[in-house]
């Protein structure tokens, strides 16, 4: 089998302009998994954005070595790397703004990071986020 019959090797470059619709999709899915009231199904919407996170950021088959975040704490970091500010994203997820802040918070010590910016960037690093 010579080189074009394996099909293209594609790396995806988080720069390139068709990553926010990206990013957005995977936050619409964690924000629409917290609406959907069948636990199953919403579990399934989390593993589907998890598997949208990891997109392009791991070799095939490799597990991320990161700290869990929980759910919301994810949720909550989708938002930020949209640009939302903590009442943005707690309109958009039905939590208080100081909950958010919490949230946002705990996030960020997980991930050993001391600012909102620098929590995105270690969450996409690990695959956490698209």
């Amino acid at each position: 089998m010579d080189e074009e019959d394996a099909g293209p090797t594609r790396v995806l470059d988080a720069r390139h302009p068709g990553w926010e619709e990206v990013r957005a999709v995977h936050a619409e899915l964690l924000e629409l998994a917290e609406r959907v009231p069948d636990p199953e199904l919403r579990d399934r919407l989390r593993a589907a954005s998890r598997r949208l996170a990891a997109a392009g950021t791991l070799p095939s088959g490799a597990r991320p070595a990161h700290p869990r975040l929980s759910p919301r704490e994810l949720d909550v970091l989708a938002q930020v790397a949209l640009g939302c500010t903590n009442a943005e994203a707690a309109a958009r997820l039905g939590l208080l703004p100081e909950t958010v802040k919490s949230y946002l918070r705990s996030a960020m010590r997980k991930l050993d990071s001391h600012t909102r910016t620098e929590a995105v960037s270690t969450a996409r690093r690990k695959g956490l986020l698209p």
